[in-house]
């Protein structure tokens, strides 16, 4: 074991491993902390964990919560670390920022003095347990581990109880834009749709996204069209263009026997559409 800067004696990776892989770590923790001593604490002072803080939760969710906790308060206290003058989140963000929705002054926390890479791991078992775990949550905090604390993809199947390609996959979708990104954690569209179009060009991911929502195509259909964009890039990249400019199309994939289109908005494809029937 190696020791902090504080001359405490840090566990090893296979400690960390073998004790956050147990599935009901998190749970057991909730337990202790049900019971340990919590204080109240102004919400203005704990700050949204760094590492997860760009997941956005749906309105509804946070609204639901918001209102239980109005008619029947906390029941678990939030887990928060010191953080210069103030305090991180570590578990609980739902709570945190349903109680900011309420508008309450105060939650009951308790603190805990824990490092990067324990938050880290307490946030994946968490979010591991989950049963609606929030994908881009979890790709977050792998990144995190991977970066920062050089955990394998190997290791981080094994405290997680995925598969190696199952971590490669869910890391893979932050190469995704922002607010691709953003549907992913929202939930608007769904991981397979994710990683459908991981491997497209940024303007052959909104064009395939476009079609996923206009034509509510399936996680095969996505997948279809989508090697289509890979495998056979145009061939006629000036009669494409051409297409573009005179009809308003955002994308044209023209092969040797097939021409394929998408539209910029609902409207330019009626319009185009009624076109044809002139």
């Amino acid at each position: 074991m190696s020791k902090s800067k504080k001359g405490k004696l840090n566990p090893s990776l296979s400690e960390l491993v073998k004790k956050f892989s147990k599935n009901d770590v998190i749970a057991e923790m909730e337990k202790e902390y049900q019971h340990a001593e919590s204080k109240r604490m102004p919400l203005s002072l704990i700050d949204d964990n760094s590492f997860i803080k760009r997941v956005e939760i749906p309105n509804s969710d946070i609204e639901m919560v918001a209102k239980s906790i109005s008619e029947r308060g906390i029941y678990n206290p939030l887990i928060v670390r010191p953080s210069g003058s103030h305090y991180e989140l570590i578990l609980g963000r739902k709570r945190y920022l349903a109680s900011k929705k309420a508008g309450l002054y105060e939650v009951p926390v308790v603190i805990k003095d824990a490092g990067d890479e324990e938050t880290l791991l307490m946030l994946l078992a968490d979010t591991r347990d989950q049963r609606s775990a929030n994908v881009v949550e979890m790709a977050f905090i792998y990144s995190a581990l991977n970066e920062r604390f050089h955990y394998s993809q190997l290791t981080l199947a094994e405290i997680s109880h995925q598969s190696r390609s199952q971590v490669t996959n869910t890391m893979r979708i932050l190469r995704l834009p922002d607010h691709i990104v953003k549907e992913i954690s929202l939930g608007k569209l769904s991981y397979g749709h994710a990683k459908a179009i991981v491997s497209l060009s940024d303007e052959e991911i909104e064009s395939v996204v476009r079609l996923i929502h206009e034509e509510k195509l399936s996680v095969r259909e996505a997948e279809e069209l989508a090697k289509q964009y890979s495998l056979t890039p145009s061939a006629f990249p000036d009669e494409s263009e051409t297409l573009k400019k005179k009809y308003g199309f955002d994308s044209v994939l023209i092969k040797k026997l097939s021409v394929s289109f998408s539209f910029k908005s609902a409207e330019e494809k009626e319009k185009f559409l009624k076109g044809l029937e002139k």
